[in-house]
């Protein structure tokens, strides 16, 4: 098991596991352009046996945005997601970024207790942000 920068060749890998886990996808050409031509992103995932079990997606600037983040449900509540979670706040402590944030779905409670586990803090809700739903708007300082 290793985790590693995403490349190109993992798209195909992330557009599965977002469809098996949110039945929706950012997209190929979505994820393409976050990995070739966007300064500010940064994608790392879980390879486990040559095949790719968790993603996190970020935008990074002086504070830095939790795009998308997925295990494949297979290797759920195997402690993959937080591996990858602490990996990626390191990272960003090397980056000398100050503060992440995220949004969840209101309905999500599994995926707020995890983020709590790790230290995030509700900020806020934005109304419909997912279609029909609120998300709720967690952060936290990564040097915390």
């Amino acid at each position: 098991m290793q985790i590693r920068k995403a490349t190109i060749e993992d798209i195909i890998s992330i557009v599965n596991i977002e469809k098996n886990v949110f039945n929706e996808t950012l997209g190929e050409s979505f994820l393409y352009d976050e990995l070739s031509i966007n300064p500010f992103s940064r994608m790392y995932v879980i390879e486990k046996e040559h095949q790719v079990i968790a993603f996190l997606g970020l935008r990074v600037d002086e504070l830095a945005e939790v795009m998308n983040f997925a295990v494949q449900p297979s290797f759920q509540h195997q402690g993959y997601g937080s591996m990858l979670l602490s990996h990626a706040l390191e990272e960003l402590k090397k980056e000398h970024v100050k503060t992440l944030s995220l949004e969840v779905r209101e309905s999500n409670i599994k995926a707020q207790k995890f983020y709590q586990k790790f230290g995030f803090h509700i900020s806020h809700k934005r109304k419909a942000y997912y279609q029909n739903e609120d998300a709720i708007v967690y952060v936290k300082e990564v040097d915390k």
